[in-house]
């Protein structure tokens, strides 16, 4: 986020020379948006990002610069939406020198871990993903950097020897363990923003809560397994413990009567709308959009189909 709504005009970045503005460019270019660096940055609450802009507009200026890596706002990006319709307002940037994009990303997540009201779940993934890039960019003591989901070390024993993973762990006061963990957490929570994208902000924010080793499995997941895994993560506790119960069921089918599976598969079948109302409760969109409206309706087709075949005398095997 950028700094504290009462605090960010401050800044807590070493300055050095800035650069002044008058219009939303560096060097008669406009500012450049990477995804991955602003994806980093908790989201401002309507009522926060009408504060910032109103504390700007009181000021006159951005007197906290926009941090900058080769034009890309590394920090300063409801800032810049904001000067975007304020054109005539002065603002500078600071342009810092990185080594890499991972560099740029651990200077992130460093950045925001100051901040002192981060959420549990918050505080987990910048740490992990300030472990993630930071042995990316220098490369790990144990030899492994891994790949896109597996920056962490490999499931098994805890690496014996790694500068990295102990500079992170001490940086921010907490044990080598935590950081292992957050690492493979972090890691979790990409791979499910890759399958349902908005899901990354759903955790972060606390709008939904699943467990720790939830999150951290999809990354270890392998492909086809992942979008189930992803969707177990919106499902609250009464819903996954519905579903284990329903699976037990299943597992002991020739012990149970028809009565007793018709109950199971009207609880899968709650489940499901239960699931369904969730996603329209926290994405209004769906139903009020014509067109995601449309797209839903389509989805929907599959169910109503299995349903008309059962009706019609047929078997959906």
């Amino acid at each position: 986020m950028d700094r504290d709504l009462k605090q960010y005009q401050h800044g807590d970045v070493l300055l050095g020379n800035c650069a002044p503005h008058n219009s939303s460019e560096q060097n008669g270019r406009p500012l450049q948006i990477d995804d991955e660096f602003s994806s980093h940055m908790p989201v401002l609450t309507d009522e926060e990002f009408r504060q910032l802009e109103e504390n700007i507009l009181s000021d006159g200026v951005v007197i906290c610069p926009i941090i900058t890596w080769h034009g890309f706002i590394v920090d300063g990006h409801n800032r810049y939406r904001i000067l975007q319709g304020h054109p005539e307002i002065p603002y500078q940037t600071k342009e810092m020198e990185f080594p890499d994009r991972y560099a740029v990303l651990a200077w992130i997540c460093r950045n925001q871990l100051g901040r002192r009201n981060l959420t549990e779940a918050q505080k987990k993934y910048l740490i992990g993903k300030q472990y993630n890039s930071e042995k990316a960019s220098h490369g790990a003591a144990d030899g492994f950097r891994g790949n896109q989901f597996t920056a962490s070390p490999p499931k098994g024993d805890l690496p014996k020897s790694n500068p990295t993973w102990k500079k992170v762990a001490e940086e921010n006061h907490v044990g080598k363990k935590y950081v292992y963990n957050a690492g493979r957490y972090a890691n979790g929570v990409d791979a499910a923003d890759e399958i349902a994208p908005g899901i990354r902000q759903e955790i972060l924010s606390g709008r939904i809560a699943p467990t720790a080793k939830d999150v951290s499995e999809v990354a270890t997941a392998e492909p086809e397994e992942r979008p189930e895994k992803v969707r177990r993560l919106r499902m609250s506790k009464e819903e996954l413990k519905r579903m284990r119960e329903i699976g037990e069921s299943f597992q002991t089918a020739r012990k149970v009567t028809e009565e007793s599976m018709l109950v199971s598969v009207s609880a899968l079948v709650d489940t499901m709308m239960s699931s369904c109302n969730r996603c329209f409760h926290e994405f209004p969109r769906l139903l009020d959009d014509p067109q995601y409206r449309t797209q839903l309706i389509e989805i929907m087709q599959k169910p109503k189909n299995y349903i008309r075949t059962i009706e019609t005398g047929g078997s959906p095997l």
